[in-house]
């Protein structure tokens, strides 16, 4: 499939990094540092006679994230919700290490320096170490004894105090480990997420350092900053997305949701900006409340479009910094066809390019509303 640029939009700044990108020369769109460039190809169609098929290949870079994607809308196909009984089966109740039977047995403890109760807990909620973490500081949270619950009931009130138990051990951590300065909030709902248990539970991390893909928004805020002569990238973001009308999805309060420019997930993605929260201990009950609304939706709207699966993270500092905000990332997950084909291939694990068949200003228009 080849073809010729037939569009390239641009205004704003043009970096060297910008130009290195797989050495195309594609131009910013704006200050905000989106890029993007429309080709086509053209092949003799087999369900169509052999007649001459154009197809649209949309390429598009974010500066800040360093996220590429191809937008191909033509590989779209509805999805048939899975057989849920064929996972339930697979991970029975009766052998879930954080089912009610089994969970004081087979799940780790704190030691008393961080915790005396060896967990921590706040209603149905408890978090605990992780026993198979990806850092030192690794930790489980789940929501409740509840085995299963499926998407559409995983509702604010369900998720409120998993998410609130979390933030207890932040503020534990800060206070006998004050070297740590990076925290996120991670979910694998569902086994096409990668989620090794049916059971819903979310996943943290603290550090002194900061994940690849944090540091790398933290890089691309003090740039803007930079270049933009102390302008804040996401406050500008928010600004520039609402005036667009394109991406923009909704305000809940304090949290901004915005469909993501160049997408990390074939299904798109939808992102979530805590306006001015410049810490994860600037979050409040009601900033919580706000997001946990939003999430309600959008897992609703999953649902509705027969996804059964998710990742979603919340990234955030442990120290004040201006330069960023309290953000987080969801990206819809599912299996293709009935050989359970994962909807990630060598496009994305090995030429660090996401495919994606959903235009991004659609999923803004189709997610509006789930929210209101």
């Amino acid at each position: 499939m080849q073809g010729q640029p037939q569009i390239v939009q641009q205004t704003g700044r043009h970096t060297a990094e910008a130009d290195s990108m797989n050495n195309k020369n594609i131009k910013p769109m704006n200050d905000i540092g989106f890029r993007k460039e429309v080709t086509t190809g053209s092949y003799l169609d087999p369900f169509d006679q052999f007649k001459s098929k154009e197809v649209v290949i949309e390429e598009r870079y974010d500066e800040t994230t360093g996220v590429a994607s191809r937008i191909l809308p033509y590989r779209t196909r509805a999805l048939q919700k899975p057989d849920l009984n064929i996972y339930l089966k697979k991970s029975p109740e009766s052998e879930c290490p954080f089912c009610s039977e089994m969970f004081e047995k087979s799940t780790p403890r704190f030691t008393a320096e961080i915790i005396p109760e060896g967990k921590f807990k706040r209603g149905e909620a408890c978090l605990f170490p992780n026993a198979f973490p990806y850092d030192q500081s690794g930790t489980v949270a789940i929501f409740s004894s509840r085995h299963f619950v499926p998407l559409d009931q995983l509702t604010p009130e369900y998720m409120q105090n998993g998410f609130a138990v979390c933030i207890e051990y932040f503020k534990r951590i800060a206070e006998i480990k004050p070297e740590s300065k990076y925290c996120s909030i991670n979910w694998n709902y569902m086994p096409p997420s990668g989620g090794g248990l049916i059971h819903p539970h979310l996943q943290t991390i603290t550090g002194i350092h900061p994940t690849s893909y944090i540091q790398r928004l933290l890089t691309g805020a003090r740039n803007y900053s930079v270049n933009s002569g102390g302008g804040n990238l996401w406050r500008d973001l928010i600004s520039f997305e609402d005036e667009a009308k394109e991406r923009f999805i909704t305000d809940t309060g304090a949290v901004c949701w915005l469909s993501a420019f160049s997408p990390k997930g074939m299904a798109g993605e939808i992102d979530f900006i805590f306006k001015g929260k410049t810490s994860v201990f600037d979050l409040t009950e009601t900033d919580f409340s706000d997001l946990l609304n939003g999430l309600s939706g959008v897992f609703k709207y999953l649902s509705h479009k027969n996804f059964i699966s998710f990742n979603l993270a919340l990234y955030a500092t442990m120290i004040n910094d201006n330069d960023f905000w309290v953000q987080g990332k969801i990206v819809p997950r599912f299996e293709i066809n009935n050989l359970g084909t994962s909807d990630l291939n060598y496009f994305e694990k090995l030429h660090n390019e996401i495919i994606c068949t959903v235009v991004p200003e659609q999923l803004c228009r189709d997610i509006q509303p789930y929210f209101e």
